[in-house]
């Protein structure tokens, strides 16, 4: 990915990056994200909300870097430049062409991944699966309850 795309990516999704993983987890039961592919790497602390314009957005493992982030809905941040879908989030199903970001390295430029994937919420409304489109990175992630406005 040339480093301008890693940039506006990491830029497209500050505000999930943005918000404190821990307090958005309070209450939360298995909160966790596994990336499985390209490296298996797991994160413990995160969260899921859906803000107030209806976006969902979900974000593990460090704030300024997280292991796994991603935005599904309508406005999303770059959304309709990336060519993401602008379906709203609805709960659980399979959404595609949805914003992914996964960082395994120390800076937003080593070692990540992203751009479009599709994102599956399991019948639980809490869990799911991720795939970036280009087949890069996938994995699973829990929200440890579903997700509920902020």
């Amino acid at each position: 990915m040339r480093v301008h795309a890693r940039l506006i990516l990491c830029a497209t999704l500050s505000a999930a990056c943005g918000v404190s993983a821990t307090t958005a987890a309070q209450g939360a039961a298995a909160v966790s994200a596994t990336v499985e592919k390209p490296k298996a790497r797991t994160a413990a602390n995160g969260f899921c909300r859906i803000l107030s314009d209806g976006t969902l957005t979900a974000n593990w493992g460090r704030s300024d870097l997280p292991l796994l982030a991603f935005t599904i809905g309508p406005k999303a941040t770059m959304a309709k430049e990336m060519h993401a879908s602008l379906a709203p989030f609805t709960g659980a199903g399979r959404y595609t062409n949805e914003i992914i970001a996964v960082y395994l390295g120390n800076t937003a430029l080593v070692d990540s991944y992203g751009g479009l994937g599709t994102i599956t919420f399991n019948p639980d409304g809490h869990s799911g699966t991720f795939k970036t489109n280009d087949g890069k990175a996938s994995g699973h992630f829990d929200c440890g309850t579903p997700p509920k406005s902020s």
